[in-house]
């Protein structure tokens, strides 16, 4: 048995491949059009074969063979010839058309010899537009249809002699009928599995489509005169969040930021006037949120190609346009913007604190060599008396501001290299407070400004470095006192928010402008404004507090207007808390940390 379907099986592919070089090179990959082809090549190939096996066998049992029989034949053998012309030249319809006329004249010759409009092949008529239908060309459907009724109008119009060949009236008819109708089944058959694979091509077709679409980050449309606008590849789920079928009419226009539409319609006109490409970025509204709706409605940037399209089935003056998304590439661009303009600021900011710092460090170091050169060489008057001791005041003054100086910028470096280390214990803020106020109290009496000091009863405890606190109020304070005019007030507050230690620092300066508040906390970072030229300082002192809170796991919050003065506040944890901060967190302004709230005054 399985030798036998083995045998078949090898005989059926034989076949295949013997019809396969019968088919026009044309279609030999064309998937709608090589079933069709290999269909009607079967079919003519299988009849013209066997005209040619059944003639001389009915001339050895029958001899001479009968008009009919001779057409019977005639019509059969006359498929050759279709099958040749359509593996020449790949005319299908022709083909089609050429295989319905040989039908129907055949037709025309048994309804001649057997009756006229009384044969019982009058019926078979009926199937020749059928047939006709194979082609998929209306005209041949048409010519078919038409020449059928001419048929049938001339056979009643000019009736036949008597019949030539007599056929059994009632059961000729309903064998020639049966026969009809299984003619007729077969070629409904075969428009059935011509339409079956066509709708299973373009499901294929469809799906492949989708998969595509699914995958690019395009979408290509095309856009008339009148401003339709067709997607005809890409996802609008993807770029838009658009259900497709609401992309309708002038869409795309209307999904257009209002201030983007100029340089869209610009666009189109360079376009339709030049002939040439053009590339425009645009804000596309995405999703369903309609503008003037409660919130904004969300945009993407769009880079946004326009070419002209050219094709047999477009319109003239006919747009392709494709749409892709550059949201993601636009937010890079301008994070490199940002980090090279910071970069920028960062190496004028350092230009900055060189002439700043040679200058702290020129000044002092002045005042050192020039008084002390005068003590060593005994040439100024009464050098060995008061105004040696003045002298000698001068230089041990000159050489801790120089001694500061150098301090904070080696405070600095440690910060920024993260070679700090905290010895986190508990701290006694009345003590830390009174003796900063008995440091600072000398530089306040000196530019006119009152220091005023928190009660020293209730204050909360504190788990911290005591020397890093030390510092941190010290660079506060001083700097209050530094820009606080003469008669003003530095005022220094702690207090107890939740988990949090609030240490705050108020003076009555000139205050800081808001655009400049962002750059405190940066170092070597001199701020513009606030008696900066004649103010002594390269600018680290808030760094240092800033560095030094974050290592805690704190932070630094500032809060100023210009002319009314300056709010300083750090955040520490009450508890200690382990933290590798390298002091490089963000300065906090009012308002944007909404767990540190200042109660205002």
């Amino acid at each position: 048995m399985r030798n036998h379907i083995s045998t078949f099986s090898g005989l059926t592919d034989s076949l295949a491949v013997w019809l396969e070089a019968w088919v026009h090179p044309a279609v030999a990959d064309d998937p709608i059009a090589l079933p069709r082809h290999r269909s009607f090549l079967a079919g003519c190939l299988a009849s013209g074969s066997m005209a040619l096996l059944v003639l001389p066998l009915y001339l050895a049992f029958f001899g001479a063979t009968n008009l009919p029989a001779a057409l019977a034949l005639a019509w059969m053998l006359a498929q050759l010839p279709l099958a040749l012309y359509l593996s020449q030249t790949g005319d299908l319809v022709r083909a089609h058309a050429g295989s319905a006329t040989v039908f129907a004249c055949f037709l025309t010759g048994i309804c001649l010899m057997t009756g006229g409009v009384h044969s019982f092949a009058l019926i078979w008529l009926t199937i020749v537009p059928l047939e006709a239908a194979l082609s998929g060309a209306r005209k041949v459907i048409a010519g078919a249809t038409a020449g059928c009724a001419a048929i049938v109008l001339a056979l009643a119009v000019f009736p036949s002699a008597d019949a030539a060949y007599e056929v059994a009236g009632g059961s000729g008819l309903l064998i020639s009928a049966i026969a009809a109708c299984l003619y007729m089944s077969i070629l409904a058959f075969r428009l059935a599995a011509d339409q079956a694979r066509s709708r299973r091509l373009l499901e294929q077709t469809a799906a492949r489509q989708r998969l595509f679409n699914g995958t690019i980050g395009s979408v290509t449309c095309t856009l008339s005169d009148d401003g339709t606008t067709d997607v005809i590849g890409g996802s609008l789920e993807k770029l838009l969040d658009l259900n497709p079928r609401l992309a309708r009419g002038d869409w795309l226009f209307q999904r257009l930021h209002v201030m983007d539409r100029p340089l869209y319609l610009t666009g189109l006109s360079n376009v339709r006037e030049t002939g040439k490409e053009c590339r425009v970025e645009l804000r596309l509204r995405y999703g369903a949120a309609q503008p003037g709706e409660a919130g904004l409605a969300d945009y993407v940037w769009t880079a946004l190609t326009i070419r002209p399209a050219n094709g047999p089935d477009l319109a003239e003056g006919t747009l392709c346009l494709t749409l892709e998304d550059i949201t993601g590439s636009r937010a890079r661009d301008e994070e490199l913007q940002l980090a090279f303009r910071n970069a920028q600021e960062a190496s004028l900011q350092k230009t900055r604190f060189i002439a700043s710092a040679s200058h702290e460090l020129r000044t002092p170091l002045n005042a050192i060599i020039g008084f002390s050169s005068m003590l060593r060489n005994g040439s100024a008057e009464g050098s060995s008396g008061p105004a040696g001791r003045e002298y000698a005041d001068l230089i041990h003054r000159s050489s801790l501001h120089l001694l500061q100086v150098v301090d904070e910028i080696l405070d600095s470096s440690r910060l920024e290299t993260g070679s700090v280390k905290l010895a986190i214990e508990p701290v006694d803020l009345a003590d830390l407070v009174q003796s900063c106020a008995a440091m600072l109290k000398p530089e306040a009496e000196a530019n006119g400004v009152l220091l005023v000091l928190p009660s020293l009863d209730g204050l909360p405890a504190l788990a911290a470095d005591k020397r890093a606190l030390r510092q941190i109020l010290i660079n506060l304070v001083s700097n209050g006192i530094k820009f606080s005019p003469e008669g003003g007030k530095v005022a220094l507050g702690i207090r107890r928010e939740g988990a949090l230690v609030v240490l705050s620092v108020s003076d009555e300066g000139e205050g800081i402008a808001r655009d400049q508040i962002e750059r405190i906390g940066q170092p070597f970072a001199r701020l513009e404004g606030r008696n900066a030229a004649s103010t002594p300082g390269c600018g680290l002192g808030l760094s240092i507090v800033k560095g030094l809170a974050a290592l805690h796991g704190g932070s630094l919050k500032v809060e100023s207007r210009p002319g009314k003065g300056t709010l300083a506040e750090v955040y520490l944890p009450a508890a200690s808390r382990k933290t590798g901060s390298r002091g490089n967190g963000p300065i906090e302004q009012a308002g944007d940390n909404p767990a540190v709230k200042r109660k205002s005054a």
